[in-house]
């Protein structure tokens, strides 16, 4: 009888457990996103790589997970779930993907230090000594509140790639003359040396990412055709992305001084306000070839006494801005720890110029800044007193990237980048091609090739 009551008692236990994990992963989605207003400034990037996707190969690389707490100082715990190609779960258990523990807390914490807004710094780098990975595939990392009820507080997608395969790309204008000016194709080929694939057209997931974005990756894609042990990826207007145009960019690295495009700072008791320049539709404007970070951003203080200085102007050659941007990579290697805690909040404003509100759609701030989503934060609205769009976001102070986008007031959000900032064949963009290989019989999607290349550089 005993026996049969601590059974009972254990049974009782393990589904409590369970009942507090699927209450702490209420509303779980399986992509990047932060699920409350107090967390900011979230990044997940290989050290010493800010603006790297974050993808490392099984058994050696790491990535570092940063973020800010507004509220003050909380308990955070971290764990990770195994998915399928398509970010689904996959089949397999804890103990098949992972070696140690799944749930472990953040315990490096810092507060934030000479700063008018206050906030607690919070990192964690992992694979660690408590948890390493064992298969190749994609990974959800969840992290949680622990202070009193758990729950969840924002997740991220990274990669683990087993590099089994090779891939040749190259990228090349669109054959289709209607889009030869405005678009690029991304051709490549795969080869599987010594690995022998029964049939690739079921095996294989193959997908192509633009600037790290999820929501425009090209998916489920075919070969053309299969020579050998190549996999020949050439397609007619398959793998064709619209090209967009370099990205916009501000520099708040400073809050004393105005730098490139910043047209005015103001310091208040309780924080900044700074107002950038007005900007103008690009759709129908000329190509400018600038130098960006694709849509990213980097985080820094350059007020700081041990801080170095580095301005970027309208007038920089192509030349001086690719040499101040490997100056400014150090600069953020280097005063990376003092960046993350001493680097103050402000709110910026951005200005588009129009002439009249558009009748049947939105305008938002998109990019890396907004998790590559429509957010309601950063939503513009239309002020007829100065005939443009407007919109005051909470920013971290550092050096953006950033555009400007359209979605249908009613429907799907789906952001469109053609009248406010138009394509150009030639700029300069990041790809990242994904080979997943599922053999029959297996249980979940192997990650066997990842590439990220930059097109006309």
């Amino acid at each position: 009888m005993k026996k049969i009551y601590l059974i009972f008692l254990l049974l009782l236990g393990v589904t409590f457990v369970f009942s507090q994990d699927e209450a702490a992963d209420e509303g779980l989605i399986y992509d990047n996103q932060v699920y409350v207003d107090y967390i900011k400034t979230v990044q997940l990037h290989v050290p010493g790589v800010i603006t790297s996707l974050p993808m490392i190969n099984l058994g050696g690389g790491r990535l570092t997970l940063a973020f800010d707490d507004m509220e003050g100082e909380h308990e955070y715990v971290y764990s990770v779930v195994h998915c399928n190609a398509d970010w689904t779960p996959s089949e397999l258990t804890e103990m098949e993907y992972l070696d140690g523990f799944n749930e472990e807390r953040i315990y490096n914490e810092e507060f934030s230090f000479n700063t008018l807004t206050n906030y607690t710094h919070y990192e964690q780098v992992f694979p660690n000594e408590d948890m390493t990975f064992l298969v190749s595939g994609n990974y959800l990392l969840k992290v949680y509140n622990n202070d009193d009820e758990k729950y969840l507080v924002l997740t991220r997608r990274f990669m683990v790639v087993d590099q089994r395969f090779a891939i040749s790309p190259e990228i090349k204008p669109t054959s289709m003359v209607k889009k030869a000016r405005t678009h690029q194709e991304v051709d490549f080929i795969v080869t599987h040396k010594g690995i022998k694939i029964a049939n690739p057209r079921q095996e294989l997931n193959v997908m192509v990412l633009q600037n790290g974005r999820w929501d425009t990756a090209i998916k489920n894609i075919q070969p053309q055709f299969i020579k050998n042990e190549k996999l020949v990826y050439d397609l007619l207007d398959k793998i064709v992305f619209p090209a967009g145009k370099e990205f916009r960019y501000f520099d708040i690295r400073s809050l004393r001084y105005r730098t490139n495009h910043v047209r005015g700072i103001e310091e208040y008791k309780d924080g900044y306000d700074v107002t950038l320049y007005m900007d103008k539709m690009r759709g129908f404007s000329a190509y400018y070839n600038i130098k960006d970070i694709n849509g990213g951003f980097v985080i820094g203080n350059v007020d700081r006494n041990n801080a170095m200085s580095i301005s970027f102007s309208d007038s920089d050659t192509e030349k001086s801005r690719a040499a101040k941007m490997d100056i400014l990579r150090r600069q953020i290697i280097e005063n990376r720890a003092s960046n993350n805690v001493e680097s103050d909040y402000a709110n910026v404003l951005f200005s588009l110029e129009m002439n009249e509100p558009l009748y049947d759609k939105e305008v938002y701030v998109f990019g890396g800044l907004t998790d590559w989503k429509i957010k309601d934060e950063f939503k513009m609205t239309y002020q007829d007193v100065v005939n443009a769009y407007v919109a005051d976001i909470f920013l971290k102070q550092g050096y953006y990237n950033y555009m400007y986008v359209t979605v249908p007031k009613k429907g799907a959000k789906i952001p469109d980048i053609e009248e406010l900032e138009g394509n150009w064949y030639e700029t300069e963009n990041e790809y990242t091609i994904l080979v997943y290989y599922r053999p029959f019989g297996e249980r979940y999607d192997h990650l066997v090739a990842g590439r990220t290349f930059k097109s006309y550089r």
